[in-house]
């Protein structure tokens, strides 16, 4: 029996060995940022936010000689001179400013008062803010939200604002008023019930004794029953703030605070699978999709500089992971104060102060990469003819770590899985130790196991045109001799672009799947001869299958199905502007428009008579159209979007 027990532990292990450890696949979206080229949004200042009007602008704030704001009408890629709404007066700077629209238009700037030495009774750290409204035109006179003590050790933060669905306007900010005998600061809210005229006495969100909760950024989740709010709690026992959520339903609304061991305060952050970047500031948003997007500045893995990580959580505000960081922020500087904001459709905006200004990128959160029906011809060169996804061969955006900015797209045909790929890169090393590699992994069944399968494939390719071909074994991966995979390369000094064909054969597959059949992985590995630096998809492992996003798999073609009328020939529409500006235009007047996913979700609707009509920001992917015009006639189109 001992021998048998034996045999079996051995056949037991060997398996194993063979096939991995099976665990539960990767679950959720990982941010894609635009980071070669980060867009200046004030030339000096700090601490910024960013939001979305109601009228499709953005408007940012910050502190800087006062308070100052700005607009940009083209959704970020320029910004109007900035303009002072908050001067400096009685050696008393004004900082750390937070803005909100409410339902009705109204717009709030908050901002927190902080004199300076020597101080004096008569000035004290203040919450205060100004309204608007008339859409940003003129602002009100200062209203006093609530003043703290008049010295630094007892003075009030941070102000941010939240409006629920009754209406009741709230207001929360880190205060230390409290506590003149210690160190201690608890999160306090004020509510106002007339859109921000007037304000009630604070009450208490959230304190851990001894220790101290700052910077709240409250959000009400998807299922508009819950507020969250993001905090720095320094009470977790790693001699360091943390990223932290308190929660309360709607129902108790801080009826009573949350304590440090109340089951309503947790960790953001899932540790389990992040590298444990300490460090305060976070900021909190949620997705349309429900998930919630978190930032939080650390000197993670930034030469003990503090830089802006991102992190995605679930619709609970829990488990947030595939940290990220969007800027190319100088190992020699540091980002500080930042903030997020969602716009459009999804795209998230990344804020920061480094290098002397405010700067943005846009990230593009995505769970899985689309692959659409093309006609790719493997030159080397993309055109829009080919039919990747993104008319500039952009769905995968890497780079903000080893600044060797990737930009990756995918198609298929009967044939072949098709690849493209741009490199930047000014010094391209291809052999030795530390070469330059961009490794692209394939699993045909989606594999949830932590080594490479029999079902795993990658290829590594190199800047001198060559690339090496390697089969999973089920633990490691095994270099093969021959591939019929096609490989076309356009080099230059600065770039090199490639595309490669792969054939479904060579995957294991008669033919193409549809819908999500397959994973896939890239990894840039940037070396200059001495060393390298290796960046991946957020949370994506290497060897690891189960990390690896979906591939989604269309149609062949995408053709439409929707009714028509007969005679639509007479009337047509046309898209036309930039990729944050489409105007859909016609030389008829439209009666409505309506923007559809490919899943019959409605996007957009407008009602009216116009022959220009603004549509809202679109993710990459393909959309149906369906307008009707004045004459009765109806003409639906798919429309591409790229990025």
């Amino acid at each position: 029996m001992k021998h048998l027990f034996t045999l079996l532990s051995a056949l037991f292990f060997t398996t194993l060995c063979s096939f991995g450890v099976k665990t539960q696949p990767y679950v959720g979206s990982r941010i894609f940022w635009d980071s070669r080229s980060p867009i200046v949004v004030f030339n000096g200042g700090g601490y910024a936010r960013v939001m979305e009007l109601q009228d499709g602008r953005l408007m940012a704030c910050c502190e800087w000689a006062g308070i100052r704001i700005s607009y940009s009408t083209n959704k970020g890629q320029t910004w109007k001179d900035p303009v002072t709404i908050v001067s400096n007066t009685n050696n008393i700077p004004n900082c750390v400013p937070d803005m909100i629209q409410l339902r009705d238009g109204t717009i709030i700037v908050a901002y927190n008062p902080r004199p300076a030495t020597p101080y004096t009774d008569d000035r004290r750290f203040s919450i205060r803010l100004k309204r608007s409204t008339n859409n940003g035109r003129t602002w009100s006179k200062e209203i006093v939200v609530y003043d703290g003590g008049s010295t630094f050790e007892n003075g009030c933060w941070e102000p941010c604002l939240l409006e629920l669905p009754s209406g009741e306007l709230q207001l929360y900010f880190a205060d230390e008023s409290p506590y003149d005998k210690n160190a201690d600061q608890q999160i306090s809210i004020c509510r106002s019930f007339d859109k921000g005229l007037t304000w009630s006495k604070p009450a208490c969100v959230s304190y851990r004794a001894g220790f101290r909760d700052g910077m709240p950024v409250p959000v009400l989740l998807s299922d508009s029953t819950t507020i969250a709010v993001a905090i720095e709690d320094n009470g977790w026992g790693y001699n360091d703030f943390l990223p932290t959520i308190v929660r309360n339903p709607i129902s108790r609304n801080w009826s009573s605070f949350v304590s440090a061991s109340s089951s309503y305060r947790t960790k953001a952050v899932d540790y389990k699978t992040c590298p444990m970047a300490m460090g305060g500031a976070p900021y909190l948003r949620v997705l349309p999709n429900g998930e919630t997007v978190l930032s939080h500045q650390s000197p993670y893995n930034h030469s003990g500089k503090p830089d802006m990580y991102v992190y995605v959580g679930n619709n609970q505000a829990r488990n947030f992971k595939a940290m990220s960081s969007p800027f190319p922020v100088p190992q020699d500087q540091q980002a500080l104060w930042n903030s997020l904001a969602v716009i459009d459709t999804g795209v998230v905006v990344a804020v920061s102060g480094y290098s002397g200004g405010i700067k943005m990128v846009k990230g593009y959160p995505k769970h899985q990469l689309e692959v659409p029906y093309g006609h790719p011809v493997v030159d080397g060169t993309r055109t829009n003819s080919e039919g990747y996804f993104s008319t500039r061969g952009e769905q995968i955006l890497m780079g903000s770590e080893t600044e060797t900015y990737t930009y990756a797209d995918l198609a298929y045909d009967e044939d072949s899985l098709y690849v493209v790929c741009r490199v930047y890169d000014n010094k391209q090393v291809s052999s030795g130790e530390y070469a330059d590699v961009v490794s692209i992994s394939i699993d045909t069944e989606s594999s949830p196991y932590t080594t490479p399968q029999k079902t795993s494939y990658k290829y590594d390719v190199s800047p001198d045109a060559t690339f090496a071909f390697f089969m999973g074994t089920g633990s490691k991966w095994e270099k093969q001799d021959v591939s019929a995979s096609h490989l076309a390369f356009k080099p230059s000094t600065t770039l090199y672009t490639f595309e490669m064909a792969i054939p479904w054969s060579e995957l294991g597959q008669e033919k193409a799947p549809l819908g999500n059949a397959m994973t896939f992985n890239i990894q840039v590995t940037n070396g200059d001869g001495a060393a390298q630096v290796v960046e991946c998809i957020a949370d994506t492992k290497p060897n690891g299958p189960y990390t690896w996003m979906p591939l989604h798999f269309h149609a062949n073609e995408q053709e439409l199905s929707l009714p028509q009328k007969q005679g639509w020939e007479s009337c047509f529409f046309r898209l036309v502007g930039s990729r944050d500006d489409y105007r859909l235009c016609s030389d008829k007047e439209f009666c409505s428009v309506q923007v559809y996913d490919l899943h019959g979700r409605s996007l957009f609707f407008m009602n009216g008579r116009d022959t220009n009509v603004r549509l809202p920001f679109l993710f990459p992917g393909i959309y149906v159209i369906r307008a009707s015009f004045w004459n009765g006639e109806t003409l639906s189109r798919k429309l591409s979007i790229g990025v």
